[in-house]
């Protein structure tokens, strides 16, 4: 050590492509302290073994361990010890891709909604009277959903939905689709204070089954979609127009109303801008 060469803080600064702040903490932290300090102007002098050092912490720093892993490796000698943090960040960095995977496939599901809810946004502004009428063919839709009696209002049906998305947090699901909120009485008649309602939000078809989770049979649906915020006028308005396209075609409800927003989560504080679907289940009407 006593022919090795010495160099300032700021010498080494530039030699590591690092800033001297860190190398100030790196130095505080005990993780690459300097040879030498000088007793009277505290100037910090590093030796080529330090440099060596500081180049090993950003080689780490750049497989993405923290300082306190950084310096636990250190302070190991033999391969071992390196290979066993190896081997635990290799798995650390699979869980982070598996995350970002998932990450990756729920930003391009939004993204298809997003064009989807622009496109019909479009449709509806041809519409004369703002209401798009269709006869569909849905799929089964696998929801996490909670019934129970409780007030019906947008307000109420929030705190409800977001109990519903910490929900898939905690059980590491995923949503696909937009929310949606099932009427268990009669549209019309249904008191607003007490009702039977159901929220939902579609999962991705391959989720692990629940007591929680069910499935919302699929077939023959008469839609009609509109904009503006979903409220007793216009849902009944609507519904109204739905019973009365039923009767002209000849088809008959078979299962309880469904609304659905489809509108992206972003936007719900402006319900201006939503588009509500009403969904009912039909079938062909007997006649005699």
């Amino acid at each position: 050590m006593a022919n090795d060469q010495f160099y300032t803080i700021g010498h080494v600064s530039r030699i590591c492509g690092i800033s001297i702040q860190t190398l100030r903490y790196y130095d505080n932290v005990g993780l690459v302290c300097p040879s030498r300090t000088d007793p009277f102007t505290h100037y910090r002098y590093y030796s080529n073994m330090d440099i060596l050092l500081v180049k090993i912490v950003q080689d780490l720093k750049s497989l993405r361990f923290s300082l306190e892993e950084i310096g636990n490796i250190l302070k190991q000698s033999g391969l071992d010890g390196l290979i066993a943090a190896m081997k635990v960040k290799k798995q650390e960095t699979l869980e982070e891709i598996q995350r970002l995977q998932l990450t990756h496939t729920t930003i391009e599901n939004r993204i298809g909604q997003l064009d989807s809810l622009r496109s019909l946004n479009e449709k509806l502004d041809t519409e004369g009277e703002g209401v798009l009428i269709e006869l569909k063919q849905l799929a089964d839709r696998i929801v996490v959903f909670e019934r129970k009696r409780a007030v019906c209002g947008m307000e109420a049906s929030i705190v409800r939905f977001t109990q519903l998305f910490d929900k898939l947090e905690m059980y590491g699901l995923t949503a696909q689709g937009q929310m949606m909120s099932i009427y268990h009485e009669n549209l019309l008649t249904f008191d607003r204070a007490d009702s039977d309602i159901e929220v939902c939000i579609p999962l991705l078809p391959d989720t692990v089954n629940h007591p929680f989770i069910r499935t919302l049979s699929g077939g023959n649906y008469i839609t009609a979609t509109y904009s503006g915020p979903p409220n007793e006028e216009s849902c009944k308005k609507v519904y109204r127009h739905l019973l009365d396209w039923m009767s002209e075609h000849g088809y008959a409800e078979c299962g309880p109303v469904v609304e659905q927003y489809v509108v992206d989560l972003s936007q719900m504080r402006d319900p201006d801008v939503f588009i509500v679907e009403l969904q009912i289940p039909v079938k062909k009407a007997l006649t005699l």
